[in-house]
């Protein structure tokens, strides 16, 4: 197992793409030559923006389609504000397929902070830390960018598996609402300090 750097003709490697090369000799591996090919990156063509938005829309691993009533309008405005840096995703890719998103932005109404507005990991990809990948350099990113003070994101509060995931990278339950008005349910709204991420 490895990271490999990817670089440009120029020798030079970009900051934004990292490459992660694994070596299995697990017979369940379906690739060719028992390997997987994960990249992450922020950068990504029009075209691989829509597949990316569509992507969102499949199955997700933790989220029922059911909580998100409103989830297809939410996609389509979402779509629209990361082309014009509203918003902003990283992708998570195996062989040139998208396996994992993350989408986050500067808070609309308070701008300390940073705000994950969706981790989306294919359900078969589970268990190999994309979406804890995806996260942490959502939060890395965002801090670069925006140097907020907080973090948040929120997930519905009988959603046991995300909640363990987001305690687990150091996040706290910060309340409790039906922040959607949807009838499917309160929500919890998670915080977390960014001094916590310097450590």
């Amino acid at each position: 197992m490895g990271f490999q750097l990817l670089t440009m003709a120029n020798g030079e490697c970009p900051v934004n793409c990292i490459k992660w090369v694994l070596t299995s000799s697990s017979p369940y591996c379906k690739y060719s030559q028992h390997t997987m090919d994960f990249k992450f990156t922020n950068e990504y063509s029009m075209g691989r923006l829509d597949e990316a938005v569509s992507f969102l829309l499949g199955p997700r691993l933790w989220i029922p389609s059911n909580d998100y009533p409103d989830f297809l309008d939410w996609a389509q405005k979402t779509h629209g504000e990361l082309k014009s840096n509203a918003k902003r995703a990283i992708i998570a890719l195996s062989w040139n397929d998208i396996v994992g998103v993350v989408i986050y932005q500067r808070h609309k109404k308070d701008k300390s902070y940073l705000e994950i507005k969706n981790l989306t990991v294919r359900p078969d990809a589970r268990g190999r830390y994309i979406a804890s990948f995806l996260l942490r350099n959502a939060e890395v990113e965002g801090m670069k960018e925006f140097s907020p003070q907080f973090i948040t994101c929120d997930a519905k509060a009988k959603n046991l598996e995300i909640m363990h995931f987001l305690l687990k990278h150091h996040y706290k339950i910060y309340g409790k609402h039906d922040l959607y008005g949807l009838s499917s349910g309160e929500d919890l709204v998670y915080k977390k300090r960014v001094i916590n991420l310097i450590k």
